[in-house]
């Protein structure tokens, strides 16, 4: 019997969800597709899901320092970058290259705190994994 996964979702807990819904919702523009009141779950893309939930009512609490980055794989790191900067979110790592590991990228912070990093992947044949264009 081989066993399959339909579909992910990364769940990330806060202690102001409004502040996160609005960030999700209103700046990332991020599709809601389930409103459970205390959680609430976003299409990235696809089959991928991001839920943000308030801590009050998950079964984990919100940290201090969050392990956890999310990564969107977009076609436009610079467009995003600027459209980021110019509505007032922190940037934690300015737009950059990595020749290494033939990337472009930013990182960004959320109202929790969770790192979040917008990345192109310049090689072709790594890009069509992730449908860039």
């Amino acid at each position: 019997m081989k066993l399959s996964i339909a579909s992910q979702i990364t769940f990330l807990y806060y202690k102001d969800l409004a502040a996160a819904q609005q960030f999700y919702e209103g700046i990332l523009g991020l599709e809601t597709v389930e409103d459970q009141g205390w959680a609430k779950i976003y299409r990235v893309n696809g089959t991928a899901f991001v839920g943000l939930v308030d801590e009050a009512h998950g079964s984990l609490k919100a940290q201090l320092e969050n392990a956890v980055m999310l990564t969107f794989v977009v076609d436009d790191v610079p467009g995003w970058y600027k459209y980021l900067r110019e509505n007032g979110v922190t940037i934690r790592q300015e737009y950059g290259r990595s020749e290494s590991i033939q990337i472009e990228y930013f990182f960004a912070e959320d109202p929790g705190g969770y790192v979040l990093e917008f990345e192109r992947f310049l090689k072709p044949e790594v890009a069509a994994v992730f449908n860039l264009r």
